[in-house]
């Protein structure tokens, strides 16, 4: 099988460690093209405009530059990652090209209103197979159209996402008893808020996602996001990852939740039936219902230094026995779309 992976290619994107894991599986030749799109380059007030309104400029010019490729590589298979201005024409032509599987993947609440778009809502039923993260996509993604959806699970990359040494770390490993690497949310906020009225020290990696000019407690060290091998360094800084989910995405688990566990680091992470099914409560994770509770939780796990390396070890352990790598959700992902029907393949692959 020849596949091309079409996804945001940055370092530090999960979408690169999808096409690398992708790349390492002996089964099948797959080549990479990159959306260009990336945390750092920022729209214009135009382009914010425009997606508001649900229709994004192709600013990547992505649909000519995917025809183009498919022309030189002719693949079998077209994963397109999370791209939202991905034209139906376009999809028509790579399948006029011989693409025989056309495949969509999203790990973000596409259906949401700040996410779904008009070019989304118009190609949606013509992708052999949609594999989202999200269990709710499961059913809901019948309304518009799509005929196959498949769940993949969060994961984590060993070459990325693994523990460090205090050596390998520096003088600030395990500085601050808590750890929160993501965007802003007025919920994170609060949250982080009451544990620093609690005495607890935290830093927050993630200035340039909306949490610079909030109302943060003095406690509370912010600094700029970090991506990558930086990404978990930063996260060894707190005796205690914090574990916030995107109320915004609807989210039950996230990526990050499943990063931690294969950094071998202990979670102290919002309970949720999605948590409890892939850590267990109190041993691999310690899940907590409110700011209360995360408080009091928090206050135990800072006392109690075993079992913090307890739990941080049991978790990496049940990501290596329970297949949460990429590598693992890549197979599984290749699997679903090898039982795929083809889907109006021409007999030939004109040029």
């Amino acid at each position: 099988m020849k596949l091309l992976y079409h996804g945001p290619l940055y370092k530090g994107a999960t979408a690169l460690q999808r096409a690398e894991a992708f790349q390492r599986n002996p089964d099948i030749a797959t080549e990479v093209l990159d959306t260009g799109a990336a945390p750092w380059v920022r729209p214009s007030l135009y382009h914010r405009i425009r997606n508001k309104l649900q229709f994004p400029v192709d600013r990547f010019d992505e649909n000519r530059r995917i025809v183009e490729r498919v022309r030189q590589v002719r693949p079998d298979v077209v994963i397109v990652d999370n791209s939202r201005q991905m034209d139906l024409g376009t999809l028509k032509v790579l399948r006029n090209l011989g693409v025989r599987k056309l495949v969509f993947y999203t790990p973000d609440d596409i259906l949401s209103r700040y996410n779904i778009t008009f070019q989304l809502r118009r190609n949606f039923p013509e992708w052999d197979l949609v594999i989202t993260t999200k269990t709710f996509h499961l059913e809901e993604m019948k309304a518009f159209g799509v005929r196959r959806v498949f769940l993949a699970g969060n994961a984590y990359d060993p070459a990325v996402h693994h523990s460090l040494t205090p050596e390998e770390v520096g003088p600030e490993y395990e500085h601050f008893d808590a750890v929160f690497i993501g965007a802003h949310e007025p919920e994170r906020r609060n949250s982080i808020n009451a544990l620093a009225e609690s005495g607890v020290s935290v830093v927050v990696y993630g200035a340039n996602g909306g949490w610079a000019g909030q109302s943060l407690h003095p406690g509370v060290t912010l600094r700029p996001s970090q991506f990558a091998a930086e990404y978990t360094r930063c996260i060894h800084h707190g005796k205690i990852a914090l574990g916030f989910l995107r109320k915004i995405s609807r989210d039950l688990i996230t990526q990050r939740s499943i990063e931690i566990a294969g950094m071998a680091r202990p979670m102290l992470a919002e309970k949720t039936t999605e948590h409890d099914a892939h850590l267990v409560d109190g041993e691999e994770y310690v899940g907590f219902a409110d700011d209360r509770d995360l408080v009091d939780k928090a206050r135990m796990l800072l006392s109690d230094d075993a079992r913090r390396r307890a739990i941080g070890a049991a978790a990496y352990r049940r990501c290596l026995t329970s297949g949460y790598s990429v590598y693992d959700r890549g197979v599984q992902m290749l699997e679903a779309i090898a039982a795929l029907p083809e889907r109006g393949a021409p007999a030939g692959r004109p040029s």
